[in-house]
Parts: C-alpha cells; structure tokens; sequence
C-alpha cells in the first residue's frame, strides 16, 4: 500500500454550460496547470458541472406543483420555519417528486429514494452554484454512464488508465454535515471486500466492506469545499486500487430488506392511506406519467385475494392515440343512442357525452378491467353458474380495489368507472379482445391538480346491523 497520497485541486475549470464538453474542459485545464494525468490517478468531478453540461437544469418558476407537493409544503412549512432551516416552495418539493422514486420522510427535511436508488435529502436537486433566478440542477440520469465517456474520452487524449468518480455531497443518519459520496463510478470497483483478510492479531476479517469510492470521494469534497472555491475536479494521485471495468454505482447500494434504518411499516401508515384514497374526476396536470408506476400499481393488485385462488382479472393499459379515441368515440355513440332512448333531452346527452369523452381521453392512461371467464369453475346447474360468476366479479372487484390503493402508494390519482359494463360489445370488438373477457371497469390515472374534497360517510350504526 502506498503510504502516500496527494489530492490535487484542478484549477482553471470555466463555468460550465449545456452541451460543453467535459472531458476536453479537463484536459485542457490539467495543461494549463502544468500537469499530466499517470496510470492509476483518479479524478472526482462534482456532479454539478456533469449535470450543468448535460443540461440537467430546471427553472422553478417553469414548474406548476400538483397538489401532492402543496400538500406536503403546507405540513413542511411550519416544521421548516420552527427548525430555521431554508423554506422549499411548492415548486421545488414538485421537482423532488419528479425525482424521486419514493418520499421516505416529510418534516423540516424531505428525504426520498431517488430513480437511482440514493436515499438523501431532496433527490440530490441543488440550488447552489446554478446561477440564481429559481434554476437548480438534477443529478445525471444515469452517472456511471457519464463516468465511464469521460474516462473513455480522457484516456484516448493522455493515453493513460485512469478511474473517475463523479461525487456529490449527502448528509448523514445522526451525524451533523455534509461529506461527499459517489454518484457514479468508472475504472475501480465501489467497494473494497476486506473479508478474509488478517487484522493486526492474525484474526479473519468477517464482515469488513470498505466503501472505497465513497471514501475518495468525501476526501476530495475538503479540495472541492461547498461555496465560491470553484474547485470542481480533484486528480487522486497515490492511492493503490485494482483497475476494473464494467462497474457501477449499484454495487455500493445497500437492498432495501436489508437497511436497517428505513422505518418500519406503521400501521398507521394503511390507515391514512385507506383513509387519504379519493375518486378524482377533475382534469389531469400535464406532468408525465411513468408507465412503470402504472405496471407496479398492477404488480400490487395482482395479490388481491380471489375465489378458488382463479385471479381471473385482466388489465388492458390503453395509452392516449388513435386506438383510445375509436374506442370512447364508439362507447359514445351507444350511450348517445342509450339516452335518446331514456327520453333524455338533447342538452342532457350533449354534456353527458361531452363529459364521458373528456374524462377517458384526456387522462394520462386509462386502464381496462376484464374478467376472463374462462378459468371460472363450469357447472352443470343454472344456479351455481350464477354464483360462480359472482365470485368473479368479487374478485375483480378486490383487484380493483388493491389497485386503486397502489395508485395512492405511488402518488397518482384515480377514479373507477363502471361505463364498460354497458358497451361490453362494442370495447371487445374494437379492442380485438379474447372471447373470454369481460370488460368491468375502466381507470382514468394521472396527477392531479386540485384536491377531492373529502366525501360524506354514513355513520358506523348505518352501517352494522346487529342481530
């Protein structure tokens, strides 16, 4: 092991701007400091300019929050003001949202699970040394990718093997300040296994994992500093490591089941969101919906219980495009011709269409119930196969209702619709379905913009009937 390890500010960097290109700003700032990259050396770039080059920048007067994030500013806000810590508008708490993949904590700290599988503070998403004006910059989407072009990109210009990090700055579980980590890595593995290994007594190492690159990292945040030291490149020189390709950030994340430190499930937590669960009618915000929050939603209403074990529910995801706009504008003729046949006056079906067609068109995703008959129990009685269809029906129904749950899970609003059950027909043919399903409801999903106001529940002796 080397005893001796130098850190090396790179000075010079200018302020970076979308579409620079990176690796040619750092070559050309190790020449104009009289150095040269060596075999082995390592250099952290703070996530900052990586993002700043990509474009990772957002301005918070651009952002319009949902609901969601009002929510959360409105209990935040005097948790932040009683702390003295920084208030986060709306705007900001809607960009943590976009960039997160699970809000773990809400108090006087917003602390989340990025897309990335980082739990911090904010998603990572950084005011400072943007620029001002409400910009703010996003960590890199994918920052082992970035890491392993700018090592790609450097080692063609030196010639020389070298690893990069590229580093960030967390707080810490139960310690005061900020120490750097990595957000992705190229060139050397995240961790350094020690388990084998003898300690000073001959004894056999168990358990020791050194986080190598997180250590690099922290050590070249006292070069790079949090304010004005506009040091946003540190050359690690020294430090022995075995070069290795194919690496990531992924190594170093510690599973879910395994972290010790989440907390752990309140059953307060189902009760509030039994609870907070509301049938959203009104228009969608415009904000993207990831179709694997749709697909996990799924994933969860599959374990809904059912008859015999059958699962008999089938989800049909229907994006917005020509296929949805045949199918509402066919369910439409009929409840049109359906209503004409009530009686109902031309004003009446005129808003009830109108309605009907905005409420499935404009959502985000609309999702289609089936239930597939054909793994219903056959019988050769009237009655039982009555029954038996029942039990399907209550089963989808269950599924449904797990769905919707999931929905509130994952911070997406949504209503149930039971308009399918009158144009089976019509949605079989032109959703060239199976014979075997039976279309039951529709979901309209996306984020919302206003608040449902809490509806009216009968009071619990309406509801027990006691014998």
């Amino acid at each position: 092991m080397n005893n001796n390890i130098s850190l090396i500010g790179l000075e010079n960097i200018p302020i970076i701007k979308p579409g620079d290109d990176l690796p040619s700003i750092i070559y050309n700032a190790l020449n104009e400091n009289q150095m040269s990259l060596q075999n082995g050396d390592i250099l952290v770039i703070a996530q900052t300019v990586v993002s700043k080059s990509l474009g990772r920048i957002k301005n918070l007067n651009d952002i319009t929050p949902s609901q969601e994030a009002i929510d959360i500013y409105e209990k935040m806000a005097p948790l932040i003001e009683k702390s003295g810590l920084p208030s986060k508008s709306p705007e900001l708490i809607q960009s943590i949202l976009d960039e997160s993949k699970e809000v773990i904590k809400t108090e006087q700290v917003m602390i989340v699970e990025t897309h990335h599988g980082f739990i911090c503070a904010n998603a990572g998403i950084d005011q400072s040394n943007v620029g001002g004006g409400g910009l703010i910059t996003l960590l890199p989407i994918d920052s082992d990718k970035e890491a392993e072009k700018i090592r790609s990109s450097l080692q063609k210009l030196t010639g020389k093997r070298i690893a990069i990090i590229v580093s960030d700055s967390f707080g810490r579980a139960f310690r005061i300040g900020a120490v750097g980590v990595a957000l992705g890595v190229s060139g050397l593995s995240p961790i350094l296994d020690k388990r084998g290994s003898k300690d000073l007594y001959g004894k056999e190492l168990q358990s020791t994992i050194v986080g190598q690159i997180d250590n690099l990292a922290s050590s070249a945040q006292l070069i790079m500093g949090e304010a004005d030291e506009g040091i946003p490149v540190v050359l690690i020189r020294g430090y022995n490591y075995a070069f290795e390709e194919n690496v990531s950030i992924k190594q170093i994340l510690r599973e879910k089941k395994a972290d010790l430190f989440r907390k752990e499930r309140d059953p307060k937590d189902l009760e509030d969101i039994l609870k907070a669960r509301r049938s959203y009618k009104f228009r969608f915000s415009d904000k993207k919906v990831n179709k694997n929050l749709i697909e996990e939603s799924i994933e969860l209403a599959r374990w809904a219980p059912s008859a015999h074990n059958g699962q008999f529910w089938r989800y049909i995801i229907i994006e917005r495009g020509k296929s949805r706009e045949n199918l509402i504008k066919n369910m439409n003729n009929k409840l049109k011709d359906d209503l004409q046949g009530d009686g109902k006056s031309e004003e009446f079906i005129r808003k009830k269409v109108e309605k009907t067609k905005t409420n499935f068109l404009d959502a985000p995703y609309l999702i289609l119930l089936c239930l597939d008959d054909k793994d219903l129990e056959r019988y050769s009685d009237k009655t039982r196969i009555k029954y038996e269809f029942i039990m399907g029906v209550q089963s989808v129904s269950a599924s449904a209702t797990y769905l919707l749950l999931a929905f509130e899970i994952k911070g997406l609003s949504a209503c149930w619709y039971c308009a399918p059950l009158f144009a089976k027909d019509i949605i079989t043919k032109t959703l060239n379905l199976p014979d075997s399903y039976i279309p039951m409801a529709f979901f309209t999903v996306g984020y919302s913009i206003k608040k449902t106001p809490k509806p009216k529940r009968k009071d619990l002796n309406e509801i027990i009937f006691n014998v």
